[in-house]
């Protein structure tokens, strides 16, 4: 399956969305809502703030590439800078009355802490920080440095599932995660949150406290997601999928389940809603059932339907229109009143086209090929008529390498409707792919779907069910 192109500005096209940006710019660079200027509030130590604001200055101007090996120089691209000059056509605009500092002896109260009670109080310290900044009304995003002090575990990988039941990660960790629950405890502002890690700006490794340190990526790299992260926040679009003239208007659903903050078995549907843009809208469902079949959570028909016409009309009130063809992710299986709620919610909306796909991310055969590197990213295998076998990771002939740290694990896509077309299906997760602003490159492991399933999930399970949430995918990302 050959690599998907996205779209830059004009619709120019090419595959990495490096090389697309750096050499067309933002897909709505022409656009006049496009952040030409985006005002930025910090939040955090003196120390913190002076250090991400010379980085972020330095960022104006190019960042060359790292070296790289005779033959992959496209693994890593030059970072042409964040400028109205630069071929991203925006800049960060600093003020000092955007800026609210957290008192060093506040911080060294909490590495005296226990860990539960730390990030407690410091999700307090900087939600209070960032809904002041947030109210004036004059900030497009607020970044806040986490404090260095904390010993709860950062932000997580995507774990070994994206739905639920038994692979479900466990809440092992007895203090919390800051980046969730600040997250959530700002769901409520008028601007989303970006959080950086020390070590972002000052290109200094964090201490490992005795564990596997994270690799360190290098500046230019560093300076392409964060920068692409805040450009989308910022209400624009870095790229898009690619769309014919002919194909028809999907929205694209993912469902995930997560577990409440108290720990209560049943578990709550959230769907994520985007388009061939990666416009995404977040909406929550209603709880829902441990099939004591597969020990997997599942909806019941009513739900099902409840949480698809919800999602739809989320869908009208950003896009204007009803879509033309639905697309549902699920990394759990389909039960026949699930297929047949959304069937139900699809007809009241006179949407023909409905194609709900599960995705299993382990348990999947493994291929083995000729040498020393895996099987090439976009790869497929059908199995037999009901399921494919995809690589979305992988050996990518335009880095003539593979740049994982680990064996890449296939994705087994089985479709729970009938006419679904598994090319087609394989197609539009592999684009999918593609679509994370948190990660410039284009090899990722998961549908944009599933995988911000998981993260909002996580968001959620620290807000009360009855409060209204923020449906802009950017405040959770």
């Amino acid at each position: 399956m050959y690599e998907p192109e996205l779209e830059f500005r004009a619709g120019n096209r090419h595959i990495d969305p490096r090389y697309g940006i750096g050499v067309f710019g933002p897909a709505d660079a022409d656009s006049p809502t496009a952040p030409h200027q985006i005002p930025v509030a910090l939040v955090g130590p003196t120390r913190s703030i002076d250090g991400i604001r010379k980085w972020l200055q330095r960022c104006q101007s190019p960042i060359e590439a790292k070296e790289a090996k005779p033959g992959q120089e496209n693994l890593h691209q030059a970072f042409p800078g964040f400028s109205t000059d630069s071929e991203f056509g925006s800049e960060l605009v600093f003020d000092d009355a955007l800026v609210r500092e957290i008192p060093e002896r506040l911080l060294r109260k909490l590495a005296r802490a226990d860990v539960a009670s730390a990030t407690t109080e410091a999700v307090d310290l900087y939600a209070d920080a960032a809904r002041s900044l947030a109210e004036t009304g004059r900030c497009r995003v607020v970044i806040c440095a986490r404090p260095d002090e904390l010993n709860d575990r950062e932000e997580r990988p995507p774990p070994d599932y994206l739905a639920g039941g038994g692979e479900e990660r466990e809440e092992r960790d007895a203090g919390g995660d800051f980046h969730d629950l600040l997250k959530a405890a700002a769901l409520g502002l008028h601007a989303p949150l970006q959080l950086m890690r020390t070590e972002t700006w000052s290109g200094i490794k964090a201490k490992n406290n005795g564990e596997t340190a994270r690799p360190l990526q290098d500046e230019a790299t560093r300076a392409w997601n964060l920068h692409t992260a805040l450009y989308y926040k910022a209400g624009g679009t870095p790229w898009r999928m690619q769309r014919h003239s002919s194909d028809l208007a999907t929205c694209y659903v993912g469902i995930s389940f997560y577990r409440t903050a108290s720990g209560e078995e049943l578990h709550t549907a959230v769907a994520q809603v985007f388009n061939e843009r990666g416009d995404g809208v977040v909406v929550r469902g209603g709880t829902a059932q441990i099939s004591k079949k597969d020990r997997q959570p599942h909806l019941a028909l009513a739900d099902a339907k409840r949480l698809l016409l919800d999602a739809l009309a989320e869908y009208r009130s950003t896009h204007g229109h009803q879509p033309a063809r639905i697309v549902i992710h699920k990394s759990s299986n389909f039960t026949s009143g699930e297929t047949e709620g959304f069937h139900q919610a699809a007809d009241e909306r006179e949407i023909d086209h409905v194609d709900m796909i599960w995705i299993q991310r382990r348990g999947a055969p493994h291929l083995y090929r000729t040498g020393q590197l895996p099987p090439l990213r976009g790869t497929t295998v059908q199995l037999d008529e009901r399921s494919l076998l995809l690589y979305t990771r992988g050996s990518v002939p335009y880095f003539r390498t593979y740049s994982g740290l680990y064996v890449p694990q296939p994705l087994l896509i089985r479709p729970a409707s009938p006419n679904t077309d598994l090319r087609i299906a394989a197609t539009d997760i592999l684009a999918l792919s593609k679509m994370n602003w948190n990660n410039a490159q284009l090899d990722e492991r998961d549908p944009l779907t599933l995988r911000t399933a998981y993260r909002v999930g996580a968001i959620l399970k620290h807000v009360p069910s009855s409060a209204r949430i923020a449906t802009r995918y950017a405040y959770y990302m």
